[in-house]
């Protein structure tokens, strides 16, 4: 990881917002993005509010390349239950242009940056916090966790590692894709820019890959040194990954099992061929079934 990445001080959060203050503060969010003309419409942060505060409230990261658009139906699934919702949009993500190269200048300290904010805000929903999100959104999780009194993180196939890589190998490969030229990758070079959902970017720059691993290396080193602030938090895994390397996860979790904190897994299971978001319905329906209430359980429960 190179030196500095992940570094720069993050203003301390103060006390909670009130519920009319976070719920003004979002809606500047939304209303700037909102007038943003290069973002797509799909890409809008969501705000599900019912007017008050509420007893569960949950920020939700969406995933690597894909937009807030990715969780609405699983966000809505959580109003409907009687929670209070704020879904983000993670920085460079959403553009119109899907084959955008903006991608290739987001940084560890963007998404620190942007993950506090919105988990800020959060707290000001809602009693009990949860932060909740796949991918590059659960890694974003798993930072929170480490540094903040998240009540419950439920980090789904956090992008910690690219699958196949243990981190003695990654992070010397990472770091050498960082130093590199930038390149573009397309998730699937079959059908290129036809990938689908048509709100998510068909591939990515590989240096926001590198950035992902750094935030994870960042993750790591925290833990190194301190102990997490989370009171609460559920891996959530799939068994037949296609993206993503789960023992990574696990192996921060067993650093975490360590410091005393209560940590658990689900794994996945039953879902079909290899496959790393199992949460957009438009690429993958049998979420709504097969995903949705597992994750609702997980939150609710407690």
């Amino acid at each position: 990881m190179p030196p500095g990445v992940g570094t720069a001080p993050l203003p301390a959060l103060g006390p909670a917002p009130s519920f009319s203050d976070a719920v003004a503060g979002i809606r500047a969010i939304i209303a700037r993005d909102n007038a943003d003309e290069t973002l797509e419409k799909a890409a809008l942060p969501r705000l599900y509010e019912h007017g008050g505060p509420v007893e569960n409230a949950l920020v939700v990261f969406h995933g690597f390349t894909n937009c807030p658009q990715q969780f609405d139906e699983l966000a809505r699934d959580f109003y409907a239950r009687g929670c209070n919702v704020y879904v983000p949009l993670i920085p460079r993500h959403g553009k119109k242009d899907r084959l955008t190269r903006d991608l290739q200048y987001l940084t560890v300290d963007e998404l620190q940056a942007s993950a506090q904010e919105s988990y800020q805000l959060t707290r000001g929903l809602g009693k009990r916090i949860t932060a909740l999100g796949l991918s590059l959104g659960g890694s974003m999780t798993m930072w929170l966790a480490q540094t903040q009194p998240v009540d419950l993180a439920v980090p789904i196939s956090p992008f910690l590692m690219p699958i196949g890589f243990p981190r003695v190998v990654g992070m010397p490969a990472m770091n050498a894709l960082d130093a590199l030229p930038d390149q573009y990758w397309w998730w699937d070079p079959r059908v290129k820019e036809n990938c689908l959902p048509v709100y998510a970017y068909p591939g990515f720059p590989t240096h926001a890959l590198a950035q992902l691993v750094f935030l994870g290396g960042v993750i790591f080193s925290d833990a190194a040194q301190s102990k997490p602030l989370f009171r609460n938090m559920t891996l959530v895994t799939n068994k037949h990954e296609s993206a993503v390397n789960n023992n990574v996860s696990r192996r921060l979790l067993d650093t975490w099992v360590s410091d005393d904190a209560t940590t658990t897994e689900v794994v996945l299971s039953g879902l079909g061929p290899p496959r790393h978001d199992i949460i957009d319905p438009t690429t993958f329906p049998q979420a709504r079934t097969l995903v949705y209430p597992r994750l609702e359980a997980i939150v609710l429960a407690r």
